[in-house]
């Protein structure tokens, strides 16, 4: 690919990333041999910006006004490439437009299978389990004498389900949830947040539509006591669009993330990292949907909207290199 006319013709070079010379303008830093070719699998990130005037000072030799700066974040380092006469966002859109038309019509991501079953190993591992999965319904019946006590047996429930222990992980939250509501009231945040960890256990198990269920019951709790704005529907809300996703069903993880980033820019506003990082969650869901050129422009909005010296920021590097794999024409979700 040429970075500013298309895929160039009959050049055979359909599985690496091609500059070239004479007709794209681009100019290059080093040695132009070093960079003829470029496989995708070399390309970690990419970045796309309008030099400052201090970064034409500080970097000079050839950037120039009216043009725009090309990161190419490779295994062996950066490869710094200067365009000129055409602005950042002309450049952004041509290459999405040739990464799209390149890689065709958009193909989601298909529904998350369930987990398979946990293997067993004989009938000793068989009580082993069944006398786990007692003990975690024991302590989760037990009544809730203080916070303290709720957000222990809640760390203990979430670290069944990181280590893959879905049903160890349910029996314990299922009557903690109901222990929680009776001793704190239905609307309180700490029982909001058992709920909350109670759909994601569903979620994980492969109980998707146990687990959406109960994610919508916690988003219509918390948007009723604690205001749609308020950082608990933010974190639910997200949840149940990752739900949504886990489902195969994309349009309502969509609309989930866009409602988040509009609580989230009254909220925190629209520069803030929370906002920020929901729209990179957004730019995510768009590529697993097919939606590749939606994605593309809104990690850069997400890049944009980084501080100028927040380059090694998390955000900052999964968007460069989300960015990288979305500009494959043979990337598919």
């Amino acid at each position: 690919m040429t970075f500013l006319d298309g895929h160039p013709p009959r050049t055979g070079e359909t599985t690496g990333l091609t500059a070239v010379l004479d007709r794209s303008g681009i100019d290059l830093r080093r040695p132009f041999r070093r960079f003829l070719r470029l496989p995708w699998p070399t390309l970690r990130g990419l970045d796309i910006r309008t030099p400052s005037l201090l970064s034409m000072a500080l970097d000079g030799h050839g950037l120039r006004s009216g043009g725009v700066r090309l990161d190419l974040h490779l295994d062996g380092g950066v490869c710094r490439l200067h365009v000129d006469g055409t602005p950042a966002s002309e450049l952004r859109d041509r290459l999405a437009a040739w990464a799209a038309d390149e890689a065709g019509p958009p193909e989601p991501l298909p529904a998350t299978p369930p987990p398979p079953p946990r293997q067993v190993r004989g009938p000793v591992d068989v009580v082993r389990v069944s006398l786990d999965i007692w003990r975690a319904a024991g302590v989760g019946r037990e009544s809730v004498p203080d916070r303290g006590t709720l957000a222990y047996r809640l760390s203990v429930a979430e670290d069944h389900r990181l280590c893959g222990r879905f049903t160890e992980a349910v029996a314990l939250l299922e009557p903690l949830a109901a222990g929680a509501a009776a001793a704190f009231g239905p609307l309180d945040s700490d029982a909001l947040a058992v709920r909350n960890a109670l759909g994601q256990a569903y979620l994980a198990a492969g109980q998707v539509d146990d687990g959406l269920d109960v994610l919508r019951e916690v988003l219509t709790a918390a948007e009723h006591g604690q205001g749609a704005d308020g950082d608990l529907a933010l974190v639910i809300r997200n949840n149940l669009a990752v739900g949504y996703q886990q489902a195969g069903q994309y349009p309502q993880a969509i609309e989930l993330h866009e409602r988040n980033i509009r609580h989230s820019e009254r909220k925190h506003g629209q520069l803030s990292r929370q906002t920020v990082g929901r729209r990179n969650n957004l730019a995510a869901t768009l590529a697993l949907a097919g939606y590749r050129r939606r994605a593309i422009a809104l990690y850069w909005e997400v890049l944009d909207a980084l501080p100028a010296g927040a380059h090694d920021d998390t955000l900052a590097v999964t968007a460069r290199q989300n960015l990288a794999i979305l500009h494959n024409p043979s990337w598919r979700p």
